[in-house]
């Protein structure tokens, strides 16, 4: 199999409409279970909803809990809500370490911040979601997120949960910046 990777010379939103073409492009090519997008304040998930919108597929949301807040905030749930996507909350890597008193999970988490911000962040969603319930083990999802906002990364894997963390595999890394 032969395939292409995007590298951007820049991290952050700026990159936002590319990653979403180049997921579309790679979703339309098939054999894909579920598209999991990280989205904090509702931007990129409202984005990502308009691109896959002519697929009818529903995109599976992640967001983060911000200054004791679920975000993206309720309106924008609601909205994405309407047109058939979900959107969750999860532990974070660095939150389960904190807790745990187990350093592993940071570990993890920063041997993937080398590849790059958002590929931490587009594996840890996956398995987020997979722990959570929403991803079934072995589904082969195509993951979206990037650094701070926007999206800058995009790939597929094979989803795990953290329990099962062994079995989480990327598969494919359609995008990325190239310095992180």
């Amino acid at each position: 199999m032969k395939t292409e990777i995007t590298y951007f010379d820049k991290s952050g939103e700026n990159n936002t409409a590319d990653v979403l073409a180049i997921a579309l492009k790679r979703y339309q090519q098939g054999d894909i279970d579920m598209i999991v997008v990280a989205s904090s304040f509702g931007k990129t998930a409202k984005m990502a909803a308009e691109v896959f919108a002519g697929e009818k597929v529903s995109l599976l949301i992640v967001g983060e809990v911000l200054e004791g807040k679920q975000s993206p905030p309720p309106e924008v749930c609601a909205s994405l809500s309407t047109k058939g996507h979900r959107v969750i909350w999860g532990v974070t890597m660095g939150t389960m370490s904190k807790f745990s008193q187990n350093e592993t999970p940071n570990l993890i988490a920063d041997v993937y911040k080398r590849i790059s911000e958002g590929f931490k962040v587009v594996c840890e969603i996956v398995l987020i979601a997979t722990s959570s319930g929403y991803l079934q083990a072995s589904q082969k999802v195509l993951s979206i997120a990037g650094t701070h906002s926007g999206a800058d990364t995009a790939i597929v894997a094979r989803a795990a949960g953290y329990a099962d963390f062994k079995a989480f595999q990327v598969h494919e890394i359609l995008c990325k910046p190239y310095k992180r």
